[in-house]
């Protein structure tokens, strides 16, 4: 068996590359599990007789990779701008520059994945981060704009129901019949699979657990 941040290797079930994976699921089987693995081309393996351990260590090495993959995308896209949430770095290695006021507009979708793998990176307040300079579209005008465009919308009033008022504990999806995927909004690397058949059980190992508890009251 062989769990790496390239590889999920289970012989003799299953022996590809996360690239080729599309999403995992785990059902509890007595004291073990069920893993079914999900191929970006529809097809699913099963692979039984799993500890908890290697399922846990499955879905982190499958979470390390997905976020790996966000930050190469990003560099992918040309535009060196650190986002490691250090103001005083970000500033020091890309500043106004006056003799790019007339640089072409940087697409939006780009602009929208520097804002959003920013936030995932922990730069959430942009208070420290400078305004962009009036009239000038320099790279760094146009990135500071969307950093303050976007957290000024985060900002904006909306009305709010009664469902938004309650608070959430975790989030519920169901991916099969009676199967659930609960997962920690505060922290998506926390994730737990509830099956509602026979035997009822969730991928914690605990009966009665609050994840089992979170989907019957959903």
């Amino acid at each position: 068996m062989m769990i790496s941040a390239e590889i999920l290797s289970i012989p003799p079930y299953l022996s590809t590359s996360w690239k080729n994976i599309s999403s995992l699921h785990a059902v509890p089987d007595k004291d073990k599990f069920t893993l079914i693995v999900t191929l970006n081309t529809g097809v699913q393996a099963s692979i039984p007789s799993l500890e908890k351990t290697v399922i846990n260590s499955i879905f982190e090495a499958h979470g390390r990779y997905g976020s790996t993959q966000a930050i190469e995308t990003l560099q992918k896209d040309s535009i060196a701008f650190p986002l490691s949430g250090n103001i005083d770095l970000m500033n020091s290695a890309m500043q106004h520059n006056p003799a790019q006021a007339d640089s072409p507009e940087i697409p939006k979708e780009i602009l929208e994945k520097i804002t959003s793998i920013a936030k995932v990176l922990g730069l959430s307040d942009t208070s420290e981060l400078p305004k962009a300079e009036p009239h000038c579209n320099c790279p760094f005008c146009q990135i500071a704009r969307a950093f303050h465009g976007s957290e000024a919308e985060a900002k904006i009033e909306e009305p709010v129901s009664d469902k938004d008022l309650q608070f959430r504990t975790w989030d519920i999806k169901q991916t099969a019949e009676k199967l659930y995927i609960v997962t920690n909004p505060l922290d998506n690397n926390e994730q737990y699979s509830v099956f509602l058949g026979n035997p009822l059980g969730c991928t914690c190992g605990q009966k009665n657990c609050e994840h089992i508890r979170a989907v019957l009251n959903s």
